[in-house]
């Protein structure tokens, strides 16, 4: 079966990322720790510090660098609306951080919590996306907060259970897009539903889902849309997508006294930093240069219809992400996949279904998590990371840690077949 990306245009991939190979002290080793935070794109860093030096002044002069920096900023909500197939890219914020993000939702939201109305959520969240909530109802401002289960097997969200939690009381349902624990993805179009039907509002925290998928927001039908750039290729920060829908209900904290909604300011609390808008664009421009052939992304040819391409671009990242699933899981060459080693407990979905994105935890079951971690960066260079992970899966399960490997599209092959050589040198211990 042809591979989505051939070995010549990963090589041209890794090529984008500066510490693809090696860290700054020139060791070279195997990054996945991709759940945490990404690499950093060539360009990301390049298009960062030339917005940061050429364009510091701030906006609303007429001179040039202001100019300069609003139009930065501009282009900047044009590509995240592309990104995630936004009506518009007025519909684009930014923020300090997902968490941060969510708190501002939060907030913004808080008259529709007053009363005997209740907020839905679930055991496969990051914690920042259901914590604003938990701290509510502790402090009295939310009477009730309610959290489907999860499948004891695989991690699967229960959606008989999110269902029966919901109702005509439920103002806020707030789901994942993809655990960034157990990798398990959600149905959002099935949830946008049950949404709908009930006239909730719909929060996506699709911090790890973008950059392993195709977003679509237009398509889930969500009113908040979360992702943070430093997860896909950027810097440090966050945006999100708000439907008119939202907007209208919401009461956000601002200093512009003048500030509408559809203006940065009527969401965004001060100023911005033009620099990430600027990472962001060159982040975005690399996605949906990943639609073109070998010769044209190698000479970065035109990637023509932005949205168009960024489609076909991370339907084919899609791709390969099961390809690396397929061999994690199964195995790649004379390497036993995960579900063969003996020893250990994975996590999440065990088939490399297209419900399964490419984040791998468990536990050995001969080991303690912190010596495993030691093993895997002193012995073999590998940045598989232990602890916890910020998840109410921990919660659920009653494991307060597990090990952790997020494969991306620049890792290869060849990197899963060492890192699953290391998991059975481990294991065997």
């Amino acid at each position: 079966m042809k591979s989505a990306f051939s070995h010549s245009y990963l090589n041209e991939i890794r090529k984008r990322f500066p510490r693809i190979e090696k860290d700054f002290n020139g060791r070279k080793r195997i990054f996945v720790d991709n759940g945490a935070g990404s690499l950093v794109l060539r360009e990301a860093a390049e298009e960062e510090m030339k917005a940061r030096l050429d364009f510091s002044a701030n906006t609303d002069a007429i001179y040039p660098e202001s100019k300069g920096n609003e139009k930065i900023i501009e282009e900047g909500r044009k590509a995240v609306a592309d990104l995630v197939n936004a009506p518009s890219h007025h519909m684009i914020y930014q923020g300090e951080s997902a968490s941060e993000l969510f708190f501002r939702i939060s907030y913004s939201l808080r008259d529709l919590f007053e009363g005997n109305v209740n907020v839905v959520s679930t055991y496969a969240e990051h914690f920042a996306n259901v914590s604003p909530y938990f701290e509510m109802k502790k402090n009295g401002f939310l009477s009730d907060l309610r959290l489907a289960k999860i499948s004891r097997e695989d991690g699967t969200l229960d959606m008989e259970d999110l269902a029966s939690l919901v109702n005509s009381k439920t103002k806020l349902i707030a789901v994942t897009a993809e655990s960034n624990l157990l990798g398990n993805k959600t149905d959002l179009r099935e949830i946008s539903k049950i949404a709908k039907e009930n006239e909730s509002l719909l929060i996506v925290d699709a911090v790890h889902f973008v950059p392993q998928a195709y977003s679509d927001v237009s398509d889930y039908c969500c009113d908040f849309y979360v992702f943070s750039s430093y997860k896909v290729f950027g810097p440090r920060g966050s945006f999100m997508y708000v439907s008119e829908n939202a907007i209208e209900k919401m009461k956000p904290y601002h200093v512009d006294r003048e500030a509408v909604p559809g203006s940065g300011s009527y969401m965004e609390p001060g100023t911005r930093d033009q620099s990430i808008f600027a990472a962001i664009t060159a982040v975005v421009n690399y996605l949906a240069s990943l639609s073109l052939d070998l010769g044209k992304f190698r000479l970065r040819e035109n990637i023509g219809n932005r949205r168009i391409s960024l489609r076909k671009g991370m339907r084919r990242v899609e791709r390969y992400q099961r390809e690396i699933n397929k061999a994690v899981l199964e195995g790649i060459e004379d390497a036993e996949g995960l579900n063969s080693i003996k020893n250990v407990n994975l996590w999440g979905i065990r088939n490399p279904t297209e419900e399964r994105g490419s984040t791998f935890s468990f536990n050995f079951k001969n080991i303690s998590d912190r010596a495993a971690e030691e093993y895997y960066w002193k012995r073999f260079g590998i940045t598989v990371v232990g602890g916890s992970h910020w998840n109410l899966a921990h919660d659920f399960f009653s494991v307060p840690s597990m090990l952790r490997a997020t494969f991306l599209h620049y890792n290869t092959l060849e990197e899963v077949k060492k890192f699953l050589e290391a998991t059975r040198w481990i294991a065997s211990r």
